[in-house]
């Protein structure tokens, strides 16, 4: 149930250029206040190995989203957030369970500053709850936080610091968040943050954005108590490059479209006590998606 990359507002939006003078606003309704929208994501069928039974994956993930920007002060603002999600991972000689299909909501709130000099900050916040275990947070709740700062060093260049960790279903992880981003001009940026993005963007005119990009892939569920192997744990992780096509309105509208080619990763299956793992590989597929987010 966890995602590491989908959505922050998108990384690459929040760690953009400053608005020139012009582009101010005055008024909280000039900045569009309220955004809904959604994101798509299907990877095609992966080959499953190291394990006895191999076989193959499918992956879908599609959600839809509302949040609202709260301006505190010209600097700084709050993004709270709610999300609908679906998750499909189908492995077809999968021994432990049969499910395949998973709906959670996710409740973020979001900090972004920029109060402290030649800093950017964001810390968030986001609980995710499985909604066919609505009742039973303790065991399908998932909760994660993340702290990200970005400081100029020079006017073409910051650097990342940070924290992301996560805990619920019989994990916590805490990972650091290290990288740079260059900008030699206003049409190229290079942006490198583990884990959080990979990207080499080109921007052309006020609108678009070509990037080739990295993606990686996060997932944590817990499956039902009427499975072969009641409450099994599942985590999968992996990682994607593509070439993401953006188009962009400044604050009132982001359409997106990306393909490229998974490189595999792992996953692995566990007891209601994260005990007796099944470990497996995840072999390379093309893949594709889209997100929208529209303001009003």
């Amino acid at each position: 149930m966890k995602r590491l990359l989908i959505p922050l507002l998108a990384a690459s939006s929040i760690f953009a250029e400053e608005p020139t003078k012009e582009e101010h606003s005055y008024s909280l309704w000039d900045y569009h206040p309220i955004h809904i929208g959604g994101n798509f994501l299907q990877i095609g069928p992966a080959s499953v190995s190291d394990v006895p039974q191999d076989g193959h994956v499918t992956y879908q993930k599609a959600n839809a989203f509302l949040y609202m920007l709260l301006p505190i002060s010209q600097t700084s603002y709050f993004f709270p957030r709610v999300e609908w999600n679906t998750f499909e991972f189908n492995w077809n000689n999968n021994p432990k369970f049969n499910q395949s299909r998973y709906y959670y909501a996710q409740f973020a709130l979001t900090f972004y500053s920029t109060a402290i000099e030649k800093w950017r900050w964001i810390l968030r916040t986001n609980y995710n709850l499985d909604l066919d275990h609505f009742n039973d947070p303790h065991d399908y709740g998932l909760f994660e936080a993340l702290i990200w700062g970005a400081y100029q060093m020079h006017r073409k260049w910051h650097y990342h610091i940070g924290a992301f960790g996560y805990t619920g279903m019989e994990g916590r992880q805490v990972y650091p968040v290290l990288g740079f981003d260059f900008s030699p001009n206003k049409t190229w940026t290079l942006l490198l943050v583990f884990p959080l993005e990979y990207s080499l963007q080109y921007k052309l005119g006020d609108h678009w954005t070509f990037s080739l990009k990295g993606r990686p892939l996060k997932e944590r569920f817990r499956t039902g108590k009427d499975e072969p192997q009641p409450k099994s744990v599942f985590s999968y992780s992996s990682m994607g490059a593509e070439l993401n096509i953006r188009y962009e309105l400044f604050m009132r509208l982001q359409a997106e479209i990306f393909g490229g080619c998974n490189f595999g990763g792992t996953f692995y299956i566990k007891d209601a006590h994260n005990h007796n793992p099944i470990y497996a590989d995840v072999g390379t597929a093309p893949y594709g998606g889209a997100n929208l987010d529209f303001a009003f």
